[in-house]
């Protein structure tokens, strides 16, 4: 059985501690909020608004040793039309990874920096079918990293809400003995039902395919949780747990364990001002 180790996860707590105070700072703003944490929806901020969101993601569960991971995105989102917004995003990451009878691994870094565009070409609000154009541009000095995404949601009646999203990322990374890169094809979607004024419940899905040096795929999985959404009238936050439930090739009971992750857990939490 895995070892469980959380000593390493002190940048995640500073970053629960950081997302809490974000929270209650700004209690004069108008909390919409997430209702999926991997999956986009194609509403927008309007003109002037800014957004403050901040992300965690923990990643464990490998076949062999110890694995766990925590992602760290802190986003700062502006409306600069009705339909356009941009956001800035800094990247940080912690791993901690071991083999049994080899000594533990540790490691903090910074992931570079990331500038997100979305484009509303429909309003979910007012038309039958929301649409949203996504692109986003990372770098941090050895990688370079292009996200395209196309983000569908429909809005069936007050209480349910549907999305599904595309995404295609392009990663170049250099080497002093050379460049690699990778393809990826994601595809994502959502179901969520709204409970209470407050509170939301849905399901979340998500398919992650690699395809290294852009050629022929090489890995797949698939992963399928729920997702529990709380709106404030000044804050809001989604957490989304998605266990691996397929993948190929197969490495350990029906999982691709070598290059995924057994169970994914991501909390976005944010303030509009």
């Amino acid at each position: 059985m895995e070892s469980l180790h959380w000593g390493h996860c002190t940048p995640a707590v500073c970053s629960i501690i950081v997302m809490v105070s974000t929270l209650f700072i700004f209690n004069r703003a108008r909390a919409d909020g997430r209702l999926f944490t991997y999956t986009y929806e194609a509403d927008v901020p309007p003109k002037g608004e800014i957004e403050v969101e901040q992300w965690l993601t923990h990643r464990r569960g490998h076949k062999d040793g110890v694995f766990s991971a925590w992602d760290f995105r802190e986003e700062l989102e502006y409306g600069l039309t009705d339909h356009l917004t941009t956001a800035l995003y800094l990247n940080f990451g912690s791993t901690h990874e071991g083999v049994r009878g080899v000594v533990d691994k540790d490691k903090f870094e910074f992931k570079g920096v990331s500038s997100e565009w979305k484009y509303q070409l429909l309003n979910p609000r007012t038309k039958p079918l929301g649409v949203l154009v996504y692109g986003e541009a990372t770098y941090n000095g050895q990688e370079v990293g292009l996200e395209e995404k196309l983000v569908i949601q429909k809005n069936l009646g007050d209480k349910w809400t549907v999305a599904l999203n595309a995404t295609l990322e392009q990663e170049w990374e250099f080497e002093s003995t050379g460049m690699e890169r990778e393809l990826v094809l994601e595809l994502t979607g959502g179901i969520s039902c709204k409970l209470s004024q407050h509170w939301a419940i849905g399901l979340e899905g998500r398919n992650v395919r690699t395809f290294p040096d852009f050629d022929s795929e090489k890995t797949s999985a698939w992963f399928v949780g729920p997702a529990l959404h709380y709106g404030a009238s000044n804050w809001w936050a989604t957490l989304t747990l998605l266990p691996q439930v397929a993948g190929r090739p197969d490495t350990k009971s029906w999982l691709n364990l070598d290059d995924h992750e057994r169970i994914e857990v991501r909390l976005i939490a944010g303030v509009d001002f």
